[in-house]
């Protein structure tokens, strides 16, 4: 290390970080220096949050550090490290969803592009959204737009969604033709539109 850190880790608690050569008595006034900083972190820390990530339970850890001015994101495993600036007012939750949207830009349009080729569909552009009652859409024209937050679930149900609104290409409507194409393709449909449901 170049300089002197303080991280609060909720696996470990309080860490020091000291440079080669730093004399432990003046990391000891810094630390005494910092003590209201500390016990407050360390009282309202929880250990970790438990979130899904593409169908999988991942524990999410946030640490705040004295010495960065944005938040670094570590996926390690089954373990999301977040490390925060000290003094941030974003929570987990917060932090979480950024990232999972961030990741939504390159994963679903990737997803989508593969299916699309797959099946013979063509569309003109797709969107990664915040819809509060939808987990895609498709319009006249042709366009595609998916809900972030299906990144949350597993790979069957986001490509169930996706290749729903495909199959909207060619039938915009809900009618027995269009159920019928989405079975064609997706044969156990039924039950993971139930499941999709179900997380609603």
């Amino acid at each position: 290390a170049r300089y002197l850190r303080l991280q609060i880790n909720p696996a470990t608690g309080l860490e020091v970080i000291i440079p080669r050569g730093y004399r432990l008595e003046d990391a000891e006034k810094f630390v005494l220096k910092k003590k209201e900083w500390i016990l407050k972190h360390l009282e309202s820390f929880p250990a970790y949050e438990e979130f899904t990530y593409l169908g999988k339970k991942i524990a999410v850890k946030q640490r705040y550090d004295l010495f960065i001015t944005k938040h670094k994101i570590t996926l390690n495993k089954d373990n999301l490290v977040i490390e925060s600036p000290a003094g941030s007012s974003q929570d987990i939750n917060f932090i979480f969803n950024a990232w999972l949207k961030h990741h939504a830009k390159t994963h679903l349009p990737g997803r989508a592009k593969y299916l699309a080729q797959k099946y013979g569909f063509v569309f003109k552009r797709l969107s990664i959204r915040s819809q509060r009652t939808r987990w895609g859409s498709c319009s006249a024209s042709g366009n595609i737009s998916l809900n972030y937050r299906l990144m949350k679930y597993r790979k069957e149900l986001i490509d169930y969604v996706i290749i729903h609104e495909l199959c909207h290409l060619k039938e915009l409507n809900h009618s027995k033709k269009f159920w019928e194409l989405v079975e064609s393709l997706v044969p156990d449909y039924k039950s993971l539109k139930k499941e999709l449901k179900s997380h609603s």
